[in-house]
């Protein structure tokens, strides 16, 4: 249990494990398949195949083939096809894919990508009336169309055929188009329902080509990834490939990008994730996303660079922008009684093209869904975000006769309404979210991969992973689970130290842990806790120097049962009248003194326990442990203990058998050997009785008149036969676990769990 997630802990088919590592693949990685439900070798051959690498069949995608052939005529006729894309990185490398493939089928084709500010999201009549009315007969829409029900009657009514390429939610009323490629069409069969909308137009440009367009992956990597669509089945083959073909032979424009972004190393999917989607995004976010047509199809350096700086100066304005808005945001939320509401609804003159990243940092922020708004002349338009699956399109769906417009899905949604209706819509919401709190747990969960030590973290562990890769939306980075480390420093850096920096430690090793949101959340850790961290392992590469590093997911703060007061000369006196005191002797005996011999006496559920000295048996630990007291405080002192008074463990034990099995008549006299004994065995006279005592209950010896003598018909006996080195032995386990090893080893040792 976290503090953000609810922790789901693997569990593993030993066997099954054991096979998939008979394929020479790591147990970390047969353990991460395993966690992740496969569960036959046939899934493992298929996952790790490269029989697959085609993807399926495009043509068993509903319409394919009419859309093939409508698009044959048109370039065969030389019509004017227009392709209608989107202003994201989906909808820009989706355009960019089609044109291309278009125009190396020498098809009359240009683009269209609508303003995100002055006309929104996909088709609208305005924008398709002009296009028509320029002489375009064939419009198709990539990354978009699904909706546009009215738009498409338009230009039925106008004599433009459209042919629709989304992969959006299908709406109850699908559009009269001439041909809708979608994966999840009604009438279809697709056997993947989760391609992107640039996957939707490869499988077209696949179609169209007759040939596998691996040239073109390089776009689907990209749009796949910064779409944050499912990155398992057909989609893990395109981006893998699709990452291949960017190292390999980069286009000119993300080569610009990748040196202006100083990335020198090997793109994988966090490079487009982090920093080449992010950067597409921004055009379409600040300006119009045609820029970013003519940099994915620039085919000189020189234009490739100048227009590799714009993005980057769009992608640092955005930044800017954002940070700007949430600092407002937060504002009008801490100094006013909007901070009250269930669902925070934040107003102002903002920046249409951030407002859906701003609502996400404030539901990271404040763990609540947030409505973020421009308001213009009175229409309030932006992106809700929602959290713990509390379905935010549901909710608005319930009310919407109060919206001028909206759309989404689960947990994210755009919309506009007039700002009569704030107060209605903000009391609806509150009234739905409450109820949806009484329902459910306002916690989300996490499943763990991996569940090891800082032991385990090491370079060789993470390159075992490398073959899982691609990573990306439902086959995420390995969560590692590091258990019981020790919090050594606890740091924030950044411009306004928002991210967090930990370092912790257990008896091998440290590793530095970071965290560049959520900072708020781990608030309570410090330094010196003993914590569980959930996390994924990665490589820093900065300043040419490379070092393991852990991004934090979440922290269990460890509430140990046991907590040390040893070796400190603890004044007893402090403690409450109301504890528990257990102890071997005891001088000052009240209501609250009790012998561990008498604990049984005690109920459950006590608060305190103070253990003023060690028992003889870790058994007495594990009943007071059983009692479940909130606290049991340990106040042993490293003095006077039995393992220092008595010197006896099997070695000496053999060795003082030896020593009388060496005397020709086998038998020692002790006081005419008694100093000589103590020297060559290292021991005292108390010890030595006991020793005694042990040999005599195992009937090795006779010991009369101080004289022992080796029974003639000894045989070889098991020590624990004695009842006397059972005793000692159970006396230096307590010892040892009480005296010498750590706190967090003593919890660990009683750990219930």
């Amino acid at each position: 249990m976290g503090i953000k997630y609810n922790w789901i802990y693997p569990t593993y088919d030993e066997s099954f494990i054991k096979e998939i590592e008979s394929y020479n693949i790591s147990k970390n990685v047969a353990k991460i398949l395993n966690a992740r439900s496969i569960t036959d070798m046939s899934s493992v051959k298929k996952y790790f195949s490269d029989e697959y690498e085609e993807g399926y069949d495009p043509f068993l995608m509903h319409d394919m083939q009419k859309a093939v052939d409508r698009i044959n005529e048109a370039i065969e006729n030389e019509e004017k096809i227009l392709v209608y894309g989107d202003y994201d990185a989906d909808g820009i490398t989706s355009t960019v894919l089609l044109v291309e493939t278009l125009i190396s089928l020498g098809a009359n084709v240009s683009s269209y990508i609508p303003n995100r500010f002055e006309e929104g999201y996909g088709p609208n009549k305005e924008a398709f009336t002009k296009i028509i009315e320029s002489g375009i007969s064939l419009i198709i829409t990539v990354d978009n169309g699904i909706a546009g029900v009215e738009e498409v009657d338009l230009a039925n009514e106008l004599g433009c055929d459209v042919i629709i390429t989304d992969h959006h939610k299908i709406q109850d009323t699908i559009p009269n188009a001439y041909a809708i490629i979608h994966p999840e069409h009604p009438e279809g069969n697709y056997p993947f329902k989760k391609l992107a909308g640039v996957g939707v137009a490869f499988k077209l440009a696949h179609a169209l080509l007759e040939i596998f367009p691996d040239f073109l992956l390089d776009l689907v990597a990209i749009g796949t990834i910064a779409d944050m669509v499912s990155i398992t089945d057909e989609n893990r083959i395109f981006v893998k490939q699709g990452l291949e073909l960017i190292n390999e032979d980069p286009r000119i424009g993300l080569k610009m990008l990748l040196e202006l972004s100083n990335i020198d190393t090997k793109v994988d999917e966090q490079t487009i994730g982090f920093y080449i989607g992010p950067k597409l995004n921004s055009i379409g976010r600040m300006d119009s996303a045609k820029l970013g047509l003519s940099f994915l199809m620039a085919e000189d350096a020189e234009t490739a660079r100048v227009l590799a700086e714009q993005i980057e100066k769009y992608n640092i304005e955005r930044k800017q922008v954002t940070e700007d808005i949430v600092k407002d945001v937060i504002d009008q939320i801490e100094n006013s009684s909007k901070k009250d509401n269930n669902v925070l609804m934040i107003s102002g003159d903002y920046h249409e093209g951030v407002l859906g990243i701003v609502a996400s940092n404030i539901v990271e922020k404040y763990q609540r869904p947030v409505f973020i708004m421009n308001n213009k002349e009175g229409i309030l338009k932006g992106s809700a975000r929602s959290i713990f699956d509390f379905n935010i399109y549901t909710a608005m769906n319930k009310i919407s006769d109060l919206f001028l417009a909206f759309g989404g899905h689960t947990l994210a949604a755009g919309f506009s309404f007039d700002e009569i209706n704030l107060d209605k819509i903000q009391e609806f919401l509150n009234c739905e979210y409450e109820k949806f709190k009484k329902n459910n747990e306002l916690k989300s969960t996490k499943k763990i991969d991996i569940v090891t030590s800082l032991e385990e973290i090491s370079y060789q562990f993470l390159n075992s992973l490398e073959i899982l890769k691609p990573f990306g939306m439902d086959f995420e980075k390995p969560t590692v689970l590091l258990e019981n480390a020790m919090v050594l420093n606890k740091s924030y850096f950044g411009s306004d130290n928002q991210y967090l920096r930990l370092t912790i430690a257990d008896e091998v090793g440290n590793l530095e842990c970071i965290t560049f949101k959520d900072s708020v959340a781990f608030e309570k850790v410090e330094k010196n806790d003993i914590i569980d961290l959930l996390c994924t392992i990665d490589k820093n590469n900065f300043n040419g120097r490379t070092k393991l590093q852990a991004h934090i997911i979440d922290i269990d703060i460890k509430e140990f049962l046991f907590e040390d007061l040893r070796f400190i000369n603890y004044d007893i006196s402090q403690i409450d009248n109301k504890a528990i005191k257990i102890s071997k002797k005891i001088d000052n005996r009240d209501i609250n003194y009790y012998l561990y011999k008498d604990i049984e006496k005690l109920e459950e559920n006590i608060e305190d326990i103070y253990l003023l000295d060690i028992p003889n048996s870790k058994e007495y630990i594990e009943k007071l442990v059983n009692l479940k007291p909130k606290k049991i405080y340990l106040i042993c002192e490293e003095k006077q203990v039995l393992s220092d008074v008595y010197l006896i463990d099997k070695d000496r034990l053999i060795k003082l058998f030896n020593i009388i099995l060496s005397i020709p008549n086998k038998q020692i006299n002790i006081t005419q050997q008694l100093d000589k004994l103590l020297t060559t065995l290292k021991t005292n006279v108390d010890s030595l009785k006991i020793m005694i005592q042990i040999f005599r209950e195992l009937n090795l010896i006779t010991f009369e008149n101080n004289t022992i003598k080796l029974n003639e018909n000894y045989k070889k006996v098991d020590l624990k036969q004695s009842a006397s080195f059972v005793r000692m032995e159970s006396i230096f386990e307590v010892e040892k676990l009480l005296l010498k090893e750590n706190i967090t080893n003593i919890n660990k040792a009683f750990d219930k769990n």
